[in-house]
């Protein structure tokens, strides 16, 4: 696949998104901060917005959403309404960026997430308490993200292997949405343009990350659609999670309901992504309580 070839697929996808969120409006009880940068650079890949409701309680646990797109397409404009209605939920909400590949091949995206999860902690005592609970929700190549920057963060041997700048915190539970995560079984096009700068013991370690899961992993609320073409790829992680003893709800939609495919969560239309997104805010919301009892 050329440039030119995934800029005319950029193209179309953008205009997918905004078919699906016609009409949507900003609410106007959330408070947001634009375009801040977490990075020492000003490149617009580096920039996050935070989504705070007004005359919110003190204490309001954080949410960081990682994007999907196949690591070469979407940005926080595009998931500016998903993450307001996150905030809605009684949350603050980081929307970051995160450098795109073929322009920024892997390692680029996942070292982009270390520093927004640096970037959080250190700054989440401007919205919110210094000591809030924190999550992380991704989907399809943003759920992938999120579980390879988790395995990272939990997993010293791993991370210490790995030849571009990581961090060491993880959250108190994560979202992973229609995502795929077994990297050594996917063939779609867009991984092989993703790792394809990648060679040697680098993309061994791209490929074989979820072996290196373990019992640390954070709490998951793992989402598929019945609906998905994708779906299969949820099933090596749902897998591993059971492996690992690891706390997680395992839940499945879009049953009768064909339009309600990948990523459905995203249509604030949609009343299964609806309820999706209330389940996984009421997950959150339930570690959360635990964390301060």
């Amino acid at each position: 696949m050329t440039l030119k070839e995934i800029q005319q697929e950029r193209i179309t996808w953008a205009e997918c998104d905004a078919k699906r969120d016609h009409d949507l409006t900003e609410p106007e009880g959330i408070e947001a901060f634009r375009d801040i940068t977490y990075r020492s650079d000003s490149i617009t890949a580096h920039l996050l917005d935070v989504y705070c409701p007004k005359n919110a309680p003190v204490g309001l646990p954080v949410i960081i959403s990682i994007h999907g797109g196949g690591w070469f397409y979407g940005d926080k404009e595009l998931y500016r309404f998903y993450c307001m209605h996150l905030a809605q939920m009684g949350f603050v909400v980081v929307n970051c960026n995160y450098r795109l590949m073929p322009e920024d091949p892997y390692p680029a995206a996942i070292e982009d997430v270390c520093h927004v999860v640096c970037w959080t902690l250190a700054h989440r005592k401007d919205y919110t308490t210094p000591d809030a609970p924190w999550f992380m929700v991704g989907d399809s190549a943003g759920a992938q993200l999120v579980s390879q920057y988790c395995i990272l963060a939990a997993e010293p041997v791993y991370r210490h292997q790995l030849d571009f700048e990581t961090y060491d915190q993880l959250p108190s539970a994560v979202a992973l949405n229609c995502g795929i995560y077994d990297m050594a079984m996917t063939e779609d096009v867009h991984r092989n343009l993703y790792v394809q700068e990648t060679t040697g013991k680098q993309l061994e370690l791209f490929e074989q990350v979820l072996s290196y899961m373990n019992s640390a992993f954070p709490p998951t609320y793992l989402m598929a659609s019945v609906n998905d073409e994708l779906y299969p790829c949820t099933l090596p992680m749902k897998a591993r999670l059971e492996t690992c003893g690891i706390p997680f709800v395992f839940a499945e939609y879009g049953e009768g309901v064909p339009e309600d495919g990948h990523v459905f969560h995203l249509n604030l239309y949609s009343e299964n992504g609806m309820r999706c997104n209330q389940e996984e805010a009421a997950f959150f919301k339930k570690i959360a309580a635990q964390s301060k009892s």
